[in-house]
């Protein structure tokens, strides 16, 4: 885990993401979620993981649900990783999930207030 105040927290993972490991996961990312003040962005970073499972693609789904509960965006890097981009695109959560290539990209995508500001200005012109 990593972040500075202000910036992304970064939770990087390895190993295998499935039925016996998502509480892992879950308690990462409750635990982020119950800081005060809460990241603005979690960007779980999967490149380095060997195996992401059906119950791993859940819990990525949940804990950006329970993000947004929060006012917290949840991205999900997969770093090419080729385990990690067929799980997402076989359950069809790379087009629900906030979908990155890698770490940079993820951290330096900008916050949910440049999106308003943006979409203010079209609103305008």
């Amino acid at each position: 885990m990593s972040s500075s105040h202000g910036e992304p927290l970064v939770l990087a993972l390895s190993g295998e993401l499935d039925v016996g490991t998502v509480l892992i996961v879950v308690r990462a990312v409750a635990a982020a979620l119950a800081a005060r003040p809460a990241p603005q962005v979690i960007v779980l970073d999967l490149a380095d993981l060997r195996f992401l499972g059906a119950a791993g693609v859940r819990v990525l789904c949940a804990a950006a649900d329970h993000a947004a509960a929060e006012s917290t965006t949840l991205r999900v890097v997969t770093g090419g990783n080729s385990e990690v981009e067929r799980a997402l695109r076989l359950s069809g959560m790379d087009r629900v999930l906030d979908v990155y290539p890698d770490r940079v990209a993820a951290v330096r995508a900008g916050d949910r207030h440049d999106f308003l500001r943006l979409a203010t200005r079209m609103w305008e012109s």
